[in-house]
């Protein structure tokens, strides 16, 4: 704990006066006060600092936004997701703007499966095309197409079309993944074409799209793909085969624990052990509200993380699993030919619960 500052005390009345304080500390302090606050709300119940971090979201170092970025992830404040769509707009890193375009599409994602959910669908899906058609930056229009992908639109879908028949590498990979997010079984026969591909990247996002959409039918072809030269791919195909599910894939995966690779057998026990945890779930009577909440609490468990989980200097290609059995890439530890392969199930997973949009 910092000098000064006791966590156990801090409440809503002190945070003005604790931002100050804060403030006037190095940078390298104020990292360590905003993952130690981070740490003590996750250990601490009823602990909610996130009205006092989130004054840290303009701050003039990067590394203080992007920590901040990604804390408010977890938050259903519509205040915070305007300050998101903020963030996209003006934000100079590239890195930064990536983890806010990534966390708009666990928004989009969240309404996506509600019905009730039409007119905040479409101000997202009309705030996003519009980024896209106005910067120039090419991995941030991929980005964003990612996060749309969610939402049920002819122009979207018109997107990742033009995308998957492109020359460009990069834009069929978007395409890829953004077909895995949308969901549809018309996507299969597409993404089925690229289990070969010569860029392992593309392999790699198809096996877990291909996952994501097919069924039983299709876990031959994603089997294949245990045996590639990449062990990214490799892994890559355990995910797709875990997201197929059923009895044929427990026992693909049961297989896998005796590989003569760690990191599959690793990967093949932990998703082994999601299998049984969400069959749990299913044999469960459950109300949607208790489930819902349980999901989200699984989610927020997975993101309490050291706060240095992202370095891109340390990451080449996919780099290492994260604590969700997910493969991380970062924005600037990509080939020069790929702007943005698969960084992880984030680009697929539904995430928390959010609340209405009122403007």
């Amino acid at each position: 704990m910092i000098k000064n500052i006791d966590y156990s005390n801090l409440n809503f009345d002190l945070f003005e006066t604790t931002y100050k304080k804060i403030l006037k500390k190095p940078n390298k302090d104020i990292l360590l006060i905003l993952f130690e606050l981070k740490e003590f709300e996750n250990k601490n119940k009823g602990k909610d600092f996130e009205s006092l971090i989130i004054k840290f979201i303009h701050h003039k170092d990067k590394e203080i936004r992007l920590f901040t970025t990604k804390y408010i992830e977890k938050s259903t404040d519509l205040a915070v997701l305007r300050i998101i769509k903020k963030i996209i707009e003006e934000e100079k890193e590239k890195i930064i703007r990536y983890e806010a375009i990534r966390i708009l599409g666990n928004w989009i994602s969240s309404y996506s499966y509600k019905n009730n959910k039409k007119y905040e669908i479409e101000k997202l899906l009309n705030f996003g095309l519009s980024y896209i058609s106005q910067t120039s930056d090419k991995e941030d229009k991929n980005n964003m197409l990612k996060s749309l992908s969610y939402i049920d639109s002819e122009k979207i879908e018109k997107i990742i079309i033009d995308k998957y028949n492109s020359n460009d590498e990069a834009d069929k990979l978007c395409s890829i993944i953004s077909m895995g997010n949308n969901g549809k079984n018309k996507w299969i026969s597409l993404i089925e074409e690229l289990l070969e591909h010569d860029n392992y990247q593309i392999r790699s996002s198809s096996c877990i799209s291909l996952g994501l959409i097919g069924d039983e039918e299709h876990l031959d072809q994603i089997k294949e793909l245990l045996d590639d030269e990449e062990l990214d791919t490799q892994k890559a195909a355990v995910l797709g085969i875990s997201k197929i599910g059923g009895n044929y894939a427990k026992e693909v995966l049961e297989k896998l624990k005796f590989s003569t690779e760690p990191e599959i057998q690793e990967l093949s026990e932990k998703m082994i052990l999601e299998l049984k945890q969400e069959e749990e779930l299913d044999s469960t009577d459950v109300p949607e509200e208790k489930l819902e909440d349980t999901l989200n609490k699984e989610k927020d468990d997975s993101q309490n993380s050291e706060f240095d989980e992202y370095d891109a200097g340390k990451i080449e290609g996919w780099g290492t699993l994260n604590t969700d059995g997910t493969s991380f890439i970062a924005p600037d530890a990509i080939d020069t030919d790929i702007d943005d392969p698969i960084k992880s199930l984030s680009d697929y997973e539904k995430p928390i619960e959010q609340p209405d949009i009122d403007d």
